[in-house]
């Protein structure tokens, strides 16, 4: 490994998390929300429905993280990326067809095996990928660096999966409200976000080189349960996954209920949320660079704590001070404020993730880039699940009415509460977890001092010196 990349190198890592955000992001925003207001799924049903999709990806991660860490000498990372990723396409498309098949049952049903399918998919064309991240750099700061840029693509997917549905759906149905609008229009945007996502991620498994791998200890195993619990004991990986699971269960409930609030709490029409919404990931994605460079001087704990604090004031304001049906300066500030914190608690946490492969190479002998990144991605899944239907059940425990802006005070208060107090708490909690991180720039230096050490093969023997005649045996001769 080297520790300087090119830009160009950067450049062509990113793109594969294009591909892999957007389909999570257009799935987290709008699948539920599709299923809901224009499928005909009541909430409860199509919440299980995307539950028991990602359920079942969480299970099979693992086996695919380890999967890639045994071929990566045969295979490379990124044949992955190249053979899964139309197929995953493909489903993705196909889960957009759901209105057009007869029955309510068969939609259930359908939803529930194509987000299995899907789901299984893309992390197949995505784990590996993400594992190959700490082999192309061991420096600390370089691996921010190289985040930055996958997050940076990783925001432009988010901003398009966000923004742009709601502009293609009522700009080619001439609907006036989403919820009301046909599905022919939500078809366009899968296909389209599936060929997007599948062509970046071709761009990565095509464009990026992976480096030569040395055998370094002994080969990986296969996946067994002790294998898990090593790898989890790792030091620092504990708290660092207390901070992703709380930021991904507070991210995914603000994204999924995003539409219903922006719909029927801050009461804005379609045609104003799209450039709003592509204000606040304008910001996101502009920050990445200021927070690289931050990191350089505070450390990555230090910044992840700052941004989880600017998520906490930022949710807040959008429920209790943002005038409602205008654009006001204060939800201009907002958008601003919630788009710095979202910049840092999206790098951060991936940012350190490859720092605890150090660790673990030194307790076990190991480089298990796939499990940890599979182990990471079974947590977030799940955690996306409970998130997605945890909304899934408020709305439909406070009575939302499909197909209508317009809803009961009831429910316009639940939807608030879900975008505020209940993510908030979760940032605050992961606060806690952050402060308790051990992994610093000065101990990760040293791990990979004590690695180079154990690598460097011992000196070759010298010439033997003669032997020093023994005391008197010449004068006896």
């Amino acid at each position: 490994m080297t520790a300087r990349l090119r830009p160009r190198d950067k450049l062509l890592y990113g793109p594969a998390d294009f591909g892999g955000n957007l389909v999570g992001v257009v799935g987290n925003t709008w699948l539920l929300y599709y299923l809901v207001n224009i499928a005909g799924l009541a909430p409860l049903p199509a919440g299980l429905a995307f539950l028991a999709g990602r359920l079942f990806d969480a299970l099979v991660d693992p086996a695919i993280g380890a999967l890639s860490d045994r071929l990566r000498e045969r295979r490379g990372r990124l044949w992955f990326t190249r053979v899964f990723a139309v197929p995953a396409g493909l489903v993705f498309a196909a889960l957009w067809l759901i209105p057009y098949v007869e029955g309510t049952p068969a939609r259930f049903v359908l939803a529930a095996l194509g987000f299995m399918a899907l789901s299984a998919l893309y992390s197949l064309a995505t784990i590996p990928y993400l594992a190959l991240g700490p082999e192309l750099t061991p420096d600390s700061d370089e691996r921010t660096s190289l985040n930055s840029y996958r997050l940076a693509f990783s925001m432009l997917a988010t901003l398009v999966g966000v923004a742009l549905p709601p502009l293609l759906v009522l700009g080619l149905t001439g609907a006036r409200d989403l919820a009301a609008s046909p599905p022919g229009g939500w078809l366009v945007v899968g296909v389209l976000c599936a060929a997007a996502a599948s062509s970046a991620l071709l761009v990565t498994g095509f464009g990026v080189r992976e480096p030569v791998r040395t055998r370094r200890g002994e080969e990986s195993p296969p996946l067994t349960l002790r294998a898990v619990r090593e790898l989890l004991g790792t030091f620092g990986l504990k708290p660092l996954l207390g901070v992703f699971v709380l930021v991904t269960v507070a991210l995914t409930i603000t994204n999924s209920i995003l539409p219903f609030f922006l719909e029927s709490v801050l009461r804005l029409p379609g045609a104003l949320q799209a450039p709003l919404l592509g204000g606040l990931f304008v910001v996101a994605i502009l920050g990445f660079a200021g927070w690289a460079w931050l990191s350089a001087r505070i450390g990555k704990r230090a910044g992840v704590m700052l941004g989880l604090g600017l998520m906490v004031v930022s949710l807040l304001l959008y429920v209790y001070a943002v005038p409602r049906g205008v654009v006001s300066p204060s939800l201009i500030g907002t958008i601003v404020v919630n788009g710095l914190g979202l910049a840092a608690v999206s790098l951060f946490p991936w940012a350190m993730l490859p720092d605890v492969l150090e660790f673990d190479e030194l307790r076990s002998g190991l480089r298990r880039e796939g499990l940890l990144y599979a182990l990471l991605l079974f947590a977030l899944k799940a955690a996306g699940s409970f998130g997605v239907f945890s909304n899934a059940l408020v709305t439909s425990l406070l009575g939302y009415v499909p197909g209508s802006a317009a809803q009961s005070p009831e429910t316009v208060r639940g939807i608030a509460l879900m975008m505020g107090p209940v993510p908030c708490l979760l940032y605050l909690l992961a606060l806690v977890f952050a402060w308790r991180y051990p992994i610093t720039r000065e101990n990760h230096a040293e791990a990979r001092a004590d690695l180079a050490a154990r690598a460097t093969p011992p000196a070759p023997p010298g010439p033997r010196p003669a032997p020093a005649p023994l005391g008197g045996q010449e004068a006896h001769d």
